[in-house]
């Protein structure tokens, strides 16, 4: 009887380890937030977890891999689009697009900066791809971070290519207070 028992609690232990490893492998991936990646809504040394199955849309939070490196960043324009950034002010499909999520930061960097500089710099698809396109390629998209003065994004490393998005920022496993569901916004 205890041997039987025994027999059914490892095989028990064994399906759920199978369960866990197939769930990380194709379902979600964790991440423990660094300083580069921080903003106003994941914060250094935070563990969150991006989700491989949600489609990834206009304003998520995106985790991404560039170069064998992880980053965390926001998708500001997805194929077919258009995008300028002039004097602050993002130009999508020739349409003045809000931003939200990085008011607080832009403030705080004015109040630093009171000689007119501006949090995001001037740029249009044309000089990040450098092509006479205007437009985002197929399976590609332009993601920025919200911390504008950090160029670690598609500003420096180009447009991001579908295939090295690992998924959408969904969930925040630390720290326990402020455990569940991001709200990306």
């Amino acid at each position: 009887m205890v041997k039987r028992d025994l027999v059914k609690s490892i095989i028990l232990v064994m399906v759920f380890v199978v369960a866990l490893i197939g769930l990380r492998l194709y379902v979600f991936e964790p991440y423990t937030v660094t300083e580069q990646d921080a903003n106003n809504v994941v914060r250094q040394g935070e563990m969150v977890v991006a989700f491989k199955t949600v489609k990834a849309d206009y304003s998520d939070l995106v985790l991404y891999k560039v170069g064998g490196k992880k980053y965390i960043g926001r998708i500001i324009a997805k194929s077919g689009d258009s995008v300028t950034f002039m004097d602050d002010v993002l130009y999508l499909n020739n349409k003045v697009q809000e931003e939200p999520y990085i008011e607080s930061l832009k403030a705080t960097y004015h109040k630093q900066f009171v000689n007119g500089a501006y949090f995001t710099n001037d740029f249009s698809i044309e000089t990040l791809t450098q092509t006479v396109d205007g437009t985002i390629p197929k399976r590609q998209y332009l993601i920025l971070n919200d911390d504008r003065t950090n160029s670690a994004d598609s500003r420096q490393h180009g447009l991001i290519n579908q295939s090295d998005l690992i998924g959408v920022i969904s969930f925040r496993l630390t720290p326990l207070s402020e455990f569940g569901f991001v709200d990306s916004v």
